[in-house]
């Protein structure tokens, strides 16, 4: 008949049991080993059935020795596998880390472990080190899903912003960058960004914005344009401005902004031939 501790420590077992079967991670136990011994292949390791499961193989399949984990550990995660192992028995801090590894089917899976070592009561010098291995690959893979769907939309919205700014090279050193719709104080920088790029790039002499697509302006978007006007003057080229409307022209004048670096055309094809004929007089002189 069991004493009253005996039966506390078969509860306890039995619930440490049972919480190990439903976590699904696997055991394993370095029982009384040297510290310099921790990276030998031969060393015992005690396995739960899990942890042999947990790659694909029987438990009766699975040596219980240290050199069975170490095969199964992806070449290229060996090193930073052993490294947490050389920290931990230079600082005592628990052993973390995550890695991938081969299954008995050559398939890739990712594994999280734990462990933590002490000093073994019964062998002086030697320690026991004991831990848990975690198959995180669904894990995993959702994470480069959510990468790989995050580089998507980015490319995306970079492609966007592109169709939102088209610069088109009309001449050797004319181009023009149609505006359709509104022009906010962000996409007023994209605008000024594309287009101080593409000056400096094509050696522009005549950058055209052609507003026909833009239906009203505010105060912001004036000084906006203004800037525009100025940052490419800086890299040696010119603003014309060509479709403005009657609204957005009295517009411009009431909000008091200094229109005297605004050349502004009637539509694109006037805005064109004028910056040909003055590109011509410019080589001429």
């Amino acid at each position: 008949m069991m004493t009253s501790d005996e039966a506390e420590t078969r509860r306890l077992l039995e619930r440490y049991a049972m919480a190990m079967a439903v976590s699904g991670d696997g055991l394993w136990e370095y029982p009384a080993i040297d510290p310099e011994q921790a990276f030998h292949r031969n060393i015992p390791v005690h396995y739960s059935s899990r942890f042999p499961e947990l790659l694909g193989y029987d438990e009766q399949d699975f040596a219980p020795i240290a050199g069975s984990w170490w095969d199964a550990i992806h070449p290229d995660d060996l090193g930073h596998s052993s490294k947490v192992i050389a920290d931990h028995l230079m600082t005592g801090k628990p052993m973390f880390a995550e890695y991938r590894v081969f299954n008995r089917h050559g398939e890739i899976r990712w594994w999280q472990v734990f462990g933590d070592s002490m000093p073994d009561a019964e062998h002086k010098g030697k320690i026991r080190a004991i831990g848990v291995v975690r198959d995180i690959t669904v894990l995993k893979n959702a994470e480069e899903t959510a990468r790989n769907q995050l580089e998507l939309i980015t490319r995306q919205q970079k492609a966007i912003r592109a169709l939102s700014t088209p610069i088109i090279q009309l001449w050797d050193n004319i181009i023009t960058l149609p505006l359709v719709g509104a022009v906010n104080s962000e996409r007023a920088s994209e605008i000024m960004d594309r287009l101080l790029a593409e000056v400096v790039r094509l050696r522009v002499r005549y950058a055209i914005l052609d507003m026909t697509g833009v239906d009203s302006v505010d105060t912001t978007t004036a000084e906006q344009l203004y800037r525009i006007i100025r940052a490419v003057g800086l890299l040696g080229g010119q603003v014309r401005l060509s479709g403005l409307n009657p609204a957005i022209a009295q517009t411009m004048t009431n909000l008091g902004v200094d229109i005297s670096p605004f050349i502004a055309h009637r539509n694109l094809q006037d805005a064109l031939q004028a910056c040909l004929r003055d590109s011509d007089r410019f080589v001429t002189h």
